[in-house]
């Protein structure tokens, strides 16, 4: 008998520092918070998905060393980057955008030729996320 109360008390014990833990977690609410959104990229030409083909979502990480700049290039499928670390310069033309860590912006299927260069002083790490199609390449250099 004196077991089995042991093991009740125990278990009511128990319970109790667990339970307040369960009740907590159920005040707690999903939260999601929009870091960007847009209907045209960061040159002003409209964003369009590619028609005909099978579409594709495509999500990778670019790593660009210190001091290096891409190709001129453009981009056949729409795009979310998204700087997690370090610095960029993005020239289009006469047009200039800077952009630091936690910094996001949207290029367009439809813009104009651009570089992007690394001005920081360690690599930049960018995320990206192309609305895409099958076969479609994600950059095209000229």
């Amino acid at each position: 008998m004196g077991k089995i109360r042991n093991l009740l008390i125990s278990a009511i014990t128990i319970s109790s520092i667990l339970l307040p833990l369960d009740i907590a977690k159920a005040d707690e609410k999903i939260e999601v918070i929009p870091l960007i959104q847009g209907t045209t990229g960061l040159g002003g030409k409209k964003i369009s998905y590619p028609r005909w083909k099978q579409a594709e979502l495509r999500f990778f990480k670019v790593v660009i060393p210190v001091g290096v700049k891409t190709p001129i290039h453009t981009h056949p499928a729409p795009m979310v980057v998204y700087l997690a670390e370090g610095k960029l310069k993005h020239t289009r033309g006469d047009v200039i955008n800077y952009f630091s860590s936690k910094e996001s912006f949207l290029e367009s299927n439809n813009g104009d030729e651009h570089i992007v260069e690394n001005i920081g002083n360690k690599p930049a790490v960018l995320y990206v996320v192309a609305a895409s199609a099958v076969g479609l390449p994600i950059t095209i250099h000229d």
